[in-house]
């Protein structure tokens, strides 16, 4: 009959067979054997300890990932859930051929500076950072 795992996603417990050794005699008739399966059976159940504790520690760093925010050359919110997409508008390019790094650079060559101001249509005021008026490229 074929190996049907457990329907439940549990660890398995080794209990049972440390038991089952003991109610054997085999420490008894074969001491050796017996010390060999014995240790055997409490190491397995330390390494499962120790595999559970990794996991562990990887799934809360996992978290992290997930919860962190990226931006993203393509739609990754399936996979992160707080990803965005960046998208170059009108005029701008991005260059990925270096590993690692983006570069965003733009190809409008129509157009002029004027000053930054606050919109007011009236009484228009200049908007100022460090004494020296800010002054922003209007593409055409």
């Amino acid at each position: 009959m074929p190996y049907r795992p457990e329907p439940e996603r549990k660890q398995p417990d080794f209990s049972s067979l440390e038991v089952s050794l003991v109610q054997s005699r085999s420490q008894l008739q074969n001491n050796s054997l017996f010390q060999t399966l014995y240790l055997l059976i409490k190491r397995i159940i330390l390494m499962q300890t120790a595999f559970i504790n990794v996991i562990n520690d990887a799934v809360g760093d996992l978290s992290v990932i997930f919860a962190a925010r990226f931006l993203t050359s393509a739609d990754e919110t399936l996979r992160f859930p707080n990803s965005r997409q960046l998208i170059a508008g009108f005029g701008i390019a991005f260059d990925d051929t270096v590993a690692g790094r983006r570069t965003i650079s733009t190809n409008i060559t129509d157009g002029y500076w004027t000053p930054l101001t606050d919109g007011d249509v009236d009484e228009t005021d200049i908007i100022y950072a460090n004494g020296e008026a800010i002054a922003v490229f209007v593409p055409v």
